[in-house]
């Protein structure tokens, strides 16, 4: 291993242990991860049912909740003057969003389901 360099194994041996939380910086705060972590915590808030593996999925409501949801995700992220994303497809049972980006805008998809999920918590 060449000197100065920290190995895979850093985080293991305690190196990186010595760095506080608040000397951490987020890179990228305005990442599509970090949106759809907030959309989905307004949703849980809302107590709207939903499933959704990842940001590259669509977010999948319950049944009979997805208006609700809907208002609450196009309200987030969608209304404003710098609003980060713009509706451009809207249907009675789905809502694409776009991304306001220049360069590989990115897309949110929520999505009415047949189904219903119950709440674990």
């Amino acid at each position: 291993m060449a000197k100065g360099k920290i190995g895979k194994n850093a985080r293991v041996s305690g190196l990186m242990s010595k760095v506080s939380d608040k000397d951490i910086t987020v890179e990228n705060d305005n990442s599509r991860g970090k949106v759809f972590v907030e959309v989905k915590k307004l949703l849980t808030e809302a107590n709207i049912g939903f499933q959704n593996l990842s940001s590259s999925h669509p977010i999948l409501i319950n049944k009979g909740c997805f208006q609700q949801a809907c208002s609450i995700a196009k309200s987030a992220l969608a209304e404003g003057e710098t609003s980060r994303y713009k509706v451009e497809n809207e249907d009675a049972s789905q809502v694409v969003l776009l991304e306001n980006a220049t360069k590989d805008p990115g897309k949110m998809v929520i999505r009415e389901s047949p189904f219903s999920w119950y709440s674990a918590s």
